[in-house]
């Protein structure tokens, strides 16, 4: 490729794992096409996934979100902690960025939905790639904090929107129309949407790479004649705990009808079993997630855009239980319900009979597979991984 060793300066949202399991994936695709030395800048979750699977980490300091006990963020003191500490928050990372890249000298920076890295970037002048499905943030709307969210809106719409465009590329990991999850949270001006590319799902394994579904199932010790219920946990440490306590309950209930396994989304315990019942398993990790898709029937889902596609992609419908007050994945809850291919439950509605009700739904009524059959076979035209790995090499060799 013309490049000997490529120096990449990787820097993902730390909120949660979708973002930087989407940049490690980007970074296996560039290995096999050149030597990579490539450095992750981040924080909170995503800087301890980082440092759990041996990559360089590099330590950021966080963006924080105030949250209840019921994994809702509260708008109003999340607005009044951040309002007056976002100029320091910023100022702070864009000077550990900048210190990074002084140090390091990469070849090309890859943003994902962090935007003090592309200011970095340009300032440092290095070519920069942004990965993003989330080009406006809805901020949720509270009577008492009404016109202080329409502001605030509106205010990140137009900063951020701005930083998005400094980047030599946009690439968005998403269905072309009429399958397109982000939609509404691509809402932007007209030269914005110009320079976005939809590529589709990123994806580091393919369907037809894996076994058969019956096979998969009795490999991972499930019955392969009954149904499987998949439940991987994503999203910020807090969102959790409330969502697992009531959803556990439910599920457990109901594996005289079904076979069910959780992944809590803790890749630095590994893959332990907290509970390990024929029916009904606990693991706080899984490390082959592609396996468990393909196997499984159905999925259960918090709206994370990485985990609705490759469900799409997959051929898996869904339940998404989107957490409080988190518009972008409310959005992209309901977004995959118009699409046909979830069904969506809001949190206070975690009930046996609703949850069973929605579960036996996605597995009998025949439309959902009509729909995922669509989204399968376009997936498999599409090449994310590919279109994003190829730019970054053209801009690392014209720097």
């Amino acid at each position: 490729m013309g490049i000997a060793a490529l120096r990449a300066y990787f820097a993902p949202c730390g909120m949660g794992l979708g973002h930087i399991v989407r940049c490690e994936a980007v970074l296996r695709r560039l290995r096999e096409l050149a030597e990579v030395d490539a450095y992750f800048a981040t924080y909170s979750e995503g800087l301890a996934y980082a440092k759990g699977a041996g990559l360089k980490a590099l330590e950021i300091p966080r963006m924080r979100l105030v949250m209840k006990t019921s994994g809702e963020i509260d708008v109003e003191r999340t607005l009044c902690h951040i309002t007056p500490r976002l100029p320091s928050i910023v100022a702070k990372q864009l000077a550990h960025d900048l210190k990074y890249m002084t140090l390091l000298r990469p070849d090309v920076v890859i943003s994902d939905t962090r935007a003090v890295a592309i200011l970095a970037a340009k300032l440092a002048r290095l070519p920069c790639v942004c990965l993003l499905n989330q080009a406006r943030v809805f901020v949720p709307r509270r009577k008492r904090m009404l016109r202080v969210s329409r502001l605030a809106e509106a205010g990140l719409l137009a900063t951020l929107g701005e930083v998005w465009l400094l980047a030599d590329e946009i690439f968005v990991p998403d269905y072309p129309e009429p399958f397109t999850i982000s939609r509404m949270n691509l809402t932007a001006p007209d030269r914005m949407r110009r320079k976005m590319h939809l590529v589709g799902p990123i994806l580091t394994k393919r369907p037809e790479e894996l076994p058969g579904q019956e096979e998969l199932k009795e490999e991972l010790g499930f019955r392969p004649e009954d149904p499987l219920i998949f439940m991987p946990v994503t999203g910020m440490l807090e969102e959790r705990p409330h969502f697992l306590k009531s959803m556990l309950r439910v599920l457990r209930d109901l594996t005289n009808h079904l076979q069910v396994v959780v992944s809590l989304g803790l890749p630095d315990k590994g893959e332990r079993s907290l509970v390990n019942s024929p029916s009904f398993r606990v693991y706080y990790w899984v490390n082959d997630f592609y396996s468990y898709l393909k196997a499984c029937d159905v999925v259960i889902l918090r709206g994370g855009h990485g985990g609705i596609t490759k469900c799409m992609a997959f051929g898996k419908p869904m339940l998404i239980v989107p957490p409080p007050s988190h518009t972008e994945k409310m959005v992209n809850a309901y977004r995959a319900k118009e699409v046909g291919v979830a069904e969506v439950l809001l949190q206070e509605e975690i009930y046996r009979e609703r949850v069973k009700e929605a579960l036996m739904s996605l597995l009998e009524e025949p439309s959902y597979r009509e729909k995922l059959q669509l989204t399968r076979r376009l997936a498999n035209r599409l090449d994310a991984l590919g279109e994003i790995a190829s730019s970054i090499l053209r801009l690392a060799e014209r720097s």
